[in-house]
């Protein structure tokens, strides 16, 4: 029971990177299940890249115009994606992309981006007392404690070398050492956010 609360506590930490939305423009946890609409071209959680601009951090009230703008050219790809949406659906949509914490286009961020994934997948057996925490020493608990490694004195991310970082190593493994330990692998999406994060310099941000 303490560790399902200490879960969902850290959790709801985890989500201390977005910005308060009134719910008269949307739902940020309906926007969330819709969002994947967008993220495929976006990036992952609307973070953009070089050739397409980031939807993450934007004002909601802009989101929703050019949204609005867009269903409206019918006969563009936007539009037609856009044309099974409602009006709520894009106000829903506006809301969550406004809600998540603003980086530079293509730039992974830490609280947005990481953290989460960390605390949804791994805190349950790294944190204080969890049996990954017991066994290796790794507490996943904080930034400073990822970056710190291992009690054993195994550095976990080499800031720029996804390819050296046994972080990286560990969540890609194909055999029965493969974490999350006993558990679904982590997503193709999550995998290459957590690669961009490393290459970029693994920043607290």
């Amino acid at each position: 029971m303490n560790r399902m609360l200490f879960v969902l506590v850290t959790t709801l930490m985890a989500l201390g990177g977005m910005t308060t939305v009134s719910a008269d423009t949307g739902s940020i946890q309906k926007g969330s299940a819709k969002a994947f609409y967008c993220t495929g071209c976006h990036g992952y959680n609307g973070m953009g890249s070089n050739s397409v601009t980031e939807l993450a951090g934007r004002d909601a009230a802009e989101l929703l115009a050019k949204l609005e703008s867009f269903k409206k050219k019918k006969s563009s790809i936007m539009g037609l994606q856009l044309a099974k949406f409602n009006d709520g659906d894009l106000e829903d949509l506006a809301a969550y992309f406004a809600s998540l914490k603003k980086s530079a286009r293509g730039e992974a961020s830490y609280a947005r981006d990481i953290e989460p994934v960390i605390q949804w997948r791994c805190i349950a057996c790294h944190a204080a007392g969890g049996e990954g925490s017991d066994k290796s020493g790794l507490n996943l608990t904080s930034y400073d404690a990822l970056m710190a490694g291992t009690s054993q004195g195994g550095d976990l991310i080499v800031p720029g070398s996804p390819t050296t970082s046994s972080f990286m190593v560990m969540v890609t493994r194909k055999d029965h050492l493969r974490m999350p330990f006993g558990a679904p692998p982590l997503s193709d999406d999550e995998v290459r956010v957590i690669r961009a994060w490393i290459e970029q310099g693994a920043k607290n941000n």
